[in-house]
């Protein structure tokens, strides 16, 4: 377990759960996007194995603050308890992107849970469809659901690279760290 250090230079955002879902599911992403051939064993692995991390994720998203090791003045980021997605909300965010200051104290922004529920939906609807064209017999073969798999999984590619731009950006414009507290959980002041 990561132990917790509240420096004046340092703000603990991401817990070791979120980090290693959110690695996890990129690997599972990458090996069945980019390297496995879909319908064989490997494949159907990786799917599984991503199909347990969202819903782990998920999980952890109710539950976080009643299991959190690291308490401090802000609840866990990684709860969902701390979702905003009203107006003013967006229009603070945007805020401070054009001060060129994203508090250092934020862990998601607006948009940023917005991609999160989009790729929840998109890994749990592959997941879904992926188990039903090999697990149920009848549906083995069938071309729509093959189709859908692969639109859900084409649009999934298309968020991810959203992800990866809107990350660089937000992390240039706003002046805030994003990546390393994604790789060690920490993030300066």
């Amino acid at each position: 377990m990561s132990k917790a250090k509240d420096t004046p230079s340092d703000i603990y955002v991401w817990d070791r759960i979120v980090r290693v879902c959110h690695w996890g599911i990129v690997a599972a992403f990458i090996a069945n996007y980019f390297i496995v051939e879909p319908g064989r064993l490997y494949h159907e692995i990786a799917g599984y194995v991503a199909l347990v991390l969202i819903l782990s994720r998920v999980a952890w998203g109710f539950y976080s603050t009643k299991f959190s090791s690291f308490k401090n003045e802000n609840a866990s980021y990684a709860s969902f308890s701390n979702i905003s997605l009203d107006k003013q909300t967006f229009l603070e965010h945007v805020g401070h992107l054009r001060q060129k200051q994203i508090p250092t104290s934020h862990g998601h922004n607006p948009f940023g849970w917005l991609m999160v529920f989009a790729v929840i939906a998109l890994m749990l609807g592959l997941g879904i469809t992926g188990f039903m064209m090999e697990e149920i017999d009848a549906m083995f073969g069938n071309s729509t659901l093959e189709w859908v798999h692969s639109i859900m999984a084409d649009v999934l590619y298309v968020c991810v690279l959203v992800h990866i731009a809107a990350v660089f950006l937000v992390q240039y414009i706003g002046n805030v760290q994003l990546i390393r507290p994604m790789l060690t959980g920490w993030r300066k002041r």
